[in-house]
This record gives structure tokens, C-alpha cells and sequence, in this order.
């Protein structure tokens, strides 16, 4: 299933897409250096940004270790 902009995104998925926005500005990268430095590709960071994807762990990790963050950073407040 591919996903369609009129769909209505996951809210938790945007908490943690916004989470990852702030956390990459306050690292000094733009979106497409960024994800050349986690190794992904420049759309599927973007997706994953507005909230229109679910991550893997994987690349929670590679995400985490280019911020230079424990993983857990990644997570933290997007319950609320």
C-alpha cells in the first residue's frame, strides 16, 4: 500500500518526526546532509520527518549515532 497525502498520519508519528526536525537543527544539518551522513536516502528521511513513516530500529540507530545521541534521546516526549 503506498501512502496517500490524504490519509490521516499517525500521531505519533509526526511527534516523533518533529522530535527528529529539532534534534537535527539543533545539530546544524540540513535534511539532505543529514540523511547523507545516517546513509539513507534523502526522501525517506523527509517521509519520516512529516510524519508519514515508521522508522526501523536500524535507523533509529543510524539517526541516534550521527546526532551523536543515545537512542533513547530520539524517543523522549513524544508520549506526551
Amino acid at each position: 500500500m503506498s501512502y496517500n497525502n490524504d490519509m490521516k498520519k499517525d500521531p505519533i508519528n509526526q511527534k516523533f518526526g518533529n522530535r527528529l526536525r529539532i534534534l537535527r537543527e539543533e545539530a546544524g544539518f540540513n535534511q539532505y546532509d543529514f540523511a547523507f551522513e545516517c546513509q539513507i536516502s534523502e526522501a525517506y528521511y523527509g517521509r519520516i520527518e512529516r510524519g508519514e513513516h515508521s522508522i526501523t530500529i536500524v535507523t533509529a540507530f543510524k539517526i541516534s549515532k550521527t546526532l551523536g545521541v543515545p537512542i533513547v534521546e530520539l524517543f523522549k516526549e513524544i508520549d506526551k
